[in-house]
C-alpha cells in the first residue's frame, strides 16, 4: 500500500519535525514507501512535471544528523572511525542523530559527551541544510559547541572511536586529508567563515 493512500502523500508526519517537507511545487500524484530498514526508508514520489509528464523520482528517508564543531584550548575536536560502508577509517568530526524531542543542538551536547567526553558549556546552530538532495531526504546541522568540560563517555554498541584532538590552525588540512568525508568538511569550514578557525 502507497504511503499516499494512508495519508494523501504526506509522509511528513512520520518523520523528524525538522526534516519536515515543504508543500510540492510539482504534484505528487502518489508516494510510496517500498522498504524500512528502521534505519532509513527507500521510496518514490511520482511526480507529475511542467511538460505534464510523470515521472518517479526514487528517495531514501534519514533521521536529521549532528556535526559538531568542538573547541577547546585552540584545539578542535575529532573521532578516529572505520567506516564499513566505505571501508576506511577515516578523522571526523563528532555527530549523531538526533532523537525525536531534541533539536540539532541538544543532540550536539549529547553525542559530544557519548562519543569524546565533554560536556559543552555553550551550543550554536552554525547552519542547518538538506543533503544530497537528488536523493536523500535528510537534514544536517553543524553545531558550536565550546565551553567544553571533561564528562563520561557512554559509546553505543556499535561505536568504536578514538577521540583525536587537532590544533585549530592544522584543522582544514587534516579535514582535506584523504580519505575524507562530506560532513567534516562542511563543519570546519562553516566554522573558518564564521572566524572560529584561525590560520
Amino acid at each position: 500500500m502507497s504511503d499516499s493512500e494512508n495519508n494523501g502523500g504526506d509522509r511528513s508526519a512520520d518523520t523528524h519535525e525538522l526534516s519536515t517537507l515543504a508543500a510540492p511545487e510539482w504534484p505528487v500524484i502518489d508516494s510510496v514507501a517500498e522498504y524500512d530498514t528502521g534505519w532509513f526508508t527507500g521510496g518514490y514520489d511520482l511526480v507529475e512535471q511542467p511538460d505534464g509528464s510523470t515521472k518517479r523520482y526514487y528517495w531514501a528517508e534519514l533521521p536529521p544528523a549532528t556535526v559538531i564543531v568542538a573547541v577547546t584550548d585552540g584545539e578542535l575536536l575529532f573521532v578516529e572511525q572505520y567506516r564499513p560502508t566505505v571501508r576506511e577509517t577515516q578523522y571526523e568530526l563528532p555527530a549523531g542523530i538526533v532523537e525525536p524531542d531534541e533539536s540539532f543542538t541538544e543532540a550536539a551536547a549529547r553525542e559530544l559527551q557519548e562519543e569524546v567526553g565533554f560536556k559543552p558549556g555553550e551550543t550554536e546552530l552554525l547552519q542547518d541544510f538538506w543533503c544530497s538532495t537528488g536523493l536523500l531526504r535528510h537534514r544536517r546541522g553543524i553545531v558550536l559547541a565550546t565551553e567544553l568540560t571533561p564528562a563520561e563517555r557512554t559509546l553505543d554498541s556499535n561505536e568504536f572511536l578514538v577521540p583525536k584532538s587537532v590544533p585549530i590552525e592544522e584543522a582544514l588540512s587534516v579535514a582535506r586529508a584523504q580519505p575524507t568525508n562530506d560532513a567534516t568538511l562542511e563543519g570546519i569550514l562553516l566554522a573558518k567563515e564564521n572566524g572560529i578557525l584561525s590560520d
